[in-house]
């Protein structure tokens, strides 16, 4: 029986109240956490900055934000207020109390942007700063978005909250209730369908042909009118395109200087000049008409390369209204692959990967499907943490590669199975990608880089990932997977300590327990040579030593005054923490560490032979695959692999001759060894390459 939008609720309610209880915090703030989460996850936007900040503005305005975010894509500033009732009974938003919760967040811009907040507010509210970047840094966005995230249920009189212009820019409004939040989990693709009526966007359907059609897609080769792929990217932004793309462009930069002259100077040639642009979709409606098919709706339309030329094309229309004729000249190729939702999630983004492999989205870029990652999913499936507490069994710590898996894993479950994987993998052991990365991130000291957000940091920790994992794939291993692991634990201890001292007034938490622990990092570095911390104590105990607790409680104490003094170099303390320089003075701040807390380090010789240890029998786990996987392709196989690779002449001689004796001694019933094994898997990598039809 399928799940109920009342069940749904209870069931997250629920969630939430114990979640809350159990890390100490208000449950409308574990709301906020969850939801944000969840509307991330689901590509609604890609960034979430908490700042909880009221006050009253001129004329008595009510000013109330819970959090927002800059989204340097779109070019826009993104604000969030949270309407949490939680009670046990489905509630009503009604049109009046939404229009009261958008005035609030739009109060906020006007009096940031009219001066009020900074000639009136207190320099040390979380809001000032804000205000402070909105006159200055974010005065040239070209849109305001306002979110309300709410436990109620829409009403069905709510009118429809037309785009208007707010401090004359762009304003648009969007409400996820409890039953817009019970549809995205409902859906197949955990994200919310985008359908594309054609008509919308003056015009009668774009010119395509259909191009093929297996068990898995339909192929059609387009020409989209660069008006219309602009007006779509306005309308819809960075929700069109893919996720992997959308954050590589929010890394990299989305002008092209190259597609911008053609765009301005040589219109008529930019189908000639562009390779255009590579699409997926999850349903289209065609019809015909006088020139031949045309495309007239498409759903769930995902652009997976071409970013570039989409995003440009979009600010050229904004930016260079003057000069580019309303694109009238303009007509985009366009290659679109139909896939049916359920095997979207996993053939779009090879589709990306391998439309975008000749360009600069390279495979650290598409990371989230490399092997590092399914190694690291590996480790975690693998590795049982030792029991504490009390408890008679261990736990693991899930490794989330794939969005939303530790959800889609319990869906199918009976309750007490969904019990017994709960008991087994606790919610607070989930570690993400993101989560990953920003934990190494730390580590290895980028606190800054941290601070820009999950995503840009992903990007930076898929760089070195990539690299590093080019020059030593073993070095990534269960020991490393547990440092990871322990890494979390420091996080979520300093977090636990930042929000319980007196000394906390609240704002601003991530970026002190990020800047704590990468600070404590560098000074074991620089003042305790040849030490390290005992990982391996923090592991056996799965929580961190009460030294190491104190440590931590006087780091970020001091972290906190840091980040948070008058003289900082920027007023947004949330911008100071992204700047090099935030964290180039916070290194040259005199700190001593407790004699105590060095006393517990460990010979860091020590640590380097576990990693090596760790190398070496990752080294020979892969030999050991390696032959299982030789056996479970089979001999009948690898002859036929033999075969065409003969006729295909693509083998040097030696890899022939390894082919050739591999399969004489399974013939004879002896298994190759272990070097063997990893030859033939690489033989059997070269001629996929080749394109051998396996």
């Amino acid at each position: 029986m399928s799940e109920t939008l009342e069940q749904f609720r209870e069931n997250l309610i629920s969630e939430i109240q114990f979640d809350a209880q159990q890390d100490g915090v208000a449950p409308r703030d574990e709301f906020i956490k969850q939801i944000i989460q969840i509307l991330i996850d689901a590509e609604e936007f890609m960034e979430f900055t908490p700042l909880q900040f009221e006050s009253v503005g001129s004329r008595n305005a009510k000013i109330q934000i819970d959090g927002y975010n800059f989204d340097d894509l779109e070019n826009c500033l993104e604000f969030f207020i949270c309407d949490f009732n939680g009670g046990e009974e489905v509630q009503t938003l009604n049109n009046t109390e939404a229009k009261s919760l958008f005035k609030k967040m739009v109060n906020f811009v006007t009096n940031s942007m009219n001066g009020f907040i900074i000639a009136n507010g207190e320099p040390s509210a979380p809001g000032y700063g804000l205000a402070e970047d909105m006159e200055n840094r974010y005065k040239d966005v070209k849109k305001y978005k306002f979110y309300i995230i709410s436990d109620r249920l829409m009403s069905s009189r709510i009118d429809k909250f037309e785009n208007n212009e707010v401090a004359g820019k762009e304003a648009t409004y969007n409400i996820w209730d409890i039953g817009r939040l019970f549809a995205l989990d409902q859906s197949k693709n955990g994200r919310e369908d985008v359908i594309i009526h054609l008509e919308d966007f003056n015009t009668k359907g774009i010119p395509c042909l259909k191009a093929g059609k297996s068990d898995e897609y339909t192929a059609f080769l387009c020409n989209i009118p660069g008006k219309v792929l602009a007006d779509l990217y306005n309308k819809y932004g960075g929700r069109l395109l893919e996720g992997n793309v959308r954050s590589f462009l929010t890394a990299k930069g989305k002008i092209n200087k190259q597609i911008r002259n053609t765009i301005l100077n040589d219109p008529q040639k930019f189908f000639a000049y562009n390779n255009g642009i590579a699409a997926t979709a999850s349903d289209v409606k065609t019809k015909m008409g006088s020139d031949g098919l045309l495309l007239t709706e498409i759903d769930d339309l995902q652009i997976v390369n071409g970013g570039q030329t989409t995003a440009s094309l979009a600010a050229a229309l904004i930016n260079d209204r003057d000069r580019a004729n309303d694109l009238k000249d303009i007509y985009v190729p366009m290659k679109l692959s139909v896939v049916s939702h359920d095997i979207a999630s996993t053939l779009i983004p090879e589709i990306a990967r391998f439309a975008n492999s000749q360009n600069k989205v390279s495979e650290a870029d598409f990371f989230s499907n490399s092997p590092f990652h399914i190694r690291m999913e590996q480790c975690s499936r693998q590795l049982l943490a030792p029991a504490v507490d009390g408890n008679q069994y261990g736990t693991y710590w899930y490794y989330e590669r794939a969005r939303g898996s530790f959800r889609q894993e319990q869906a199918k479950l009976t309750t007490a199975e969904k019990k017994k994987f709960l008991k087994f993998n606790p919610k607070n052991q989930v570690i993400t990608k993101t989560d990953l990365a920003k934990y190494y991130d730390i580590y290895r000291m980028l606190p800054d880089e941290v601070s820009k957000g999950a995503q840009k940091n992903f990007m930076k920790f898929a760089e070195w990932a990539a690299d590093a994992w080019e020059k030593d794939p073993n070095q990534f291993n269960k020991e490393f997977y547990k440092l990871i692991i322990d890494l979390d634990i420091l996080f979520k201890t300093v977090d636990t300590i930042v929000r319980k001292s007196s000394w906390y007034d609240g704002g601003y938490k991530a970026q002190v327990n990020t800047y704590a622990l990468s600070w404590l990092f560098y000074l074991i570095t620089k003042d305790c040579a040849g030490k390290a911390i005992d990982f391996k104590n923090i592991w056996s105990k799965q929580k961190a030593s009460d030294e190491t607790e104190r440590q931590l409680e006087s780091i970020a104490r001091k972290t906190y005054d840091y980040l948070t003094d008058e003289h900082r170099g920027v007023q947004n303390v949330t911008e100071w923490a992204k700047r090099p320089e935030c964290w180039k003075r916070l290194k040259a701040v005199p700190f001593t560490l407790n004699p105590s807390f060095v006393d517990e380090l460990i010979d860091g010789e020590v640590v380097k032979e576990n990693a090596h240890a760790a190398k070496k029998e990752q080294k020979e786990i892969n030999k050991a695959t390696a032959m299982i996987d030789v056996e479970k392709y089979g001999v009948t196989n690898w002859k036929k692999l033999l075969v065409w690779c003969s006729t295909n002449s693509i083998l040097s001689m030696k890899e022939k001759s390894i082919l050739t004796q591999c399969i004489s001694l399974r013939e004879k019933g002896k298994f190759p060894s272990e070097a063997q094994s990893v030859c033939l898997l690489k033989i059997l990598e070269k001629a996929r390459l080749e394109s051998y039809p396996d």
